[in-house]
């Protein structure tokens, strides 16, 4: 009927505002369950366990709710967006147009360095493993979680920047 439809364009049209009026719960709840889906993904079809680690699963779900949810938010938006304030315009540009833009171009090498370089290596990884160890472990160990770090931080980056770098 017409005014089912009619309720349901409303109703779309609502929820299409949450992530426009509300962006850092929006991405908080999503990045958590984005973040444990992924994980219970991996856990049952990738690794093919029959039991769910819901130890490790709470330590990806905790990570995706305040790091990826609260931290990326503040530094891609607020931080990102002062450093790089013409970032969404050179990023509306058709590609010809960014092919020219040198400012646009020299802004973006920008963005990939601070973000691979510093952010990744600095804060991301780090605080990926001390989430990891805080929930993961009967006694946490600050000492243990930066040797974990440091023995998977040439994979870790390597396997970042394939994907990252180029794009």
């Amino acid at each position: 009927t017409t005014s089912t439809a009619a309720n349901k364009h409303i109703m779309w049209s609502r929820l299409r505002q949450i992530p426009i009026k509300h962006p850092l719960a929006f991405g908080v709840v999503i990045s958590t369950f984005k973040t444990s889906a992924s994980d219970l993904l991996v856990q049952t079809v990738v690794e093919g366990k029959k039991e769910i680690d819901w130890k490790r699963n709470a330590a990806f779900a905790t990570f995706g709710c305040f790091y990826l949810g609260g931290v990326q938010y503040a530094i891609y938006v607020p931080l990102f967006g002062r450093l790089f304030p013409n970032a969404a315009s050179f990023a509306a540009k058709p590609i010809r147009e960014k092919i020219k833009d040198v400012k646009g171009l020299t802004a973006l090498c920008g963005q990939v360095f601070l973000d691979q370089f510093v952010h990744h290596p600095l804060l991301y990884f780090p605080v990926f493993y001390g989430t990891r160890e805080m929930v993961m472990s009967k006694d946490p160990d600050m000492m243990r979680m930066l040797r974990t770090y440091r023995e998977n931080m040439k994979e870790d980056l390597a396997a970042l920047w394939k994907v990252w770098v180029p794009s």
